[in-house]
């Protein structure tokens, strides 16, 4: 991507308050100018259809089609625009899926400040980013043979598909993990997505034969 100044910043966020902050301290940069915002990448993805930028900034739980899901689809429509994840979630399983999406960087939201610069000037120049610790955690997990890697999920894809399987809820799913119904929901899109499936029963076959089934 051929670099300009200011480099032109697009933010996708479903909370004011964040977009808001985010906004003050990046227009306070010189490089840096923040030409548009959406709460949703359904807006994003129609705002963007106008609006030129370099950068788009956006959450991964978002409302209707996730971060991941958008990155996809504008990537699509905008091969040349660089896209960096501004994450709650510091799981390198994250990290994975939004680069192998189309994404540039990954930054998690209690890391922001300068960090998120740094980020910005990063991929503007063509560059990956992420924090270290996240890059080396998630290079741990590829290298360690996992038996879960082996059958294309991960281990919390796996316990989402089990508990799937069992009946389970959205809701009784995020009690029993520890996490939030959107981040079930996320599990689930990409474990159906990497397994070829669509339906609870798809999934609940494909538990049976791999032995997720007490």
């Amino acid at each position: 991507m051929s670099q300009r100044h200011p480099i032109r910043l697009f933010m996708v966020d479903d909370h004011a308050i964040v977009r808001a902050g985010v906004r003050m301290l990046l227009n306070a940069q010189d490089a840096l100018e923040v030409v548009g915002e959406a709460e949703s990448a359904e807006e994003a993805l129609e705002a963007l259809e106008e609006l030129e930028a370099d950068v788009v900034l956006l959450d991964l739980s978002l409302p209707g089609m996730n971060g991941i899901e958008a990155v996809r689809a504008l990537k699509r429509r905008l091969p040349e625009t660089r896209f960096i994840a501004l994450s709650m979630h510091e799981d390198p399983e994250y990290v994975q899926g939004f680069l192998e999406a189309g994404g540039s960087g990954y930054v998690p939201k209690s890391s922001l400040e300068m960090q998120l610069v740094d980020a910005i000037l990063a991929v503007s120049r063509g560059e990956y980013y992420a924090p270290a610790r996240l890059l080396a955690e998630l290079a741990r997990e590829m290298a360690s043979g996992d038996p879960y890697r082996n059958a294309r999920l991960t281990q919390r894809e796996h316990e989402v598909v089990r508990h799937i399987a069992h009946g389970s809820t959205y809701k009784e799913i995020a009690e029993a993990l520890g996490i939030s119904e959107k981040t079930v929901a996320t599990y689930r899109e990409r474990a159906s997505e990497k397994l070829g499936v669509k339906t609870r029963a798809e999934l609940v076959r494909w538990a049976l034969e791999h032995n997720l089934l007490d």
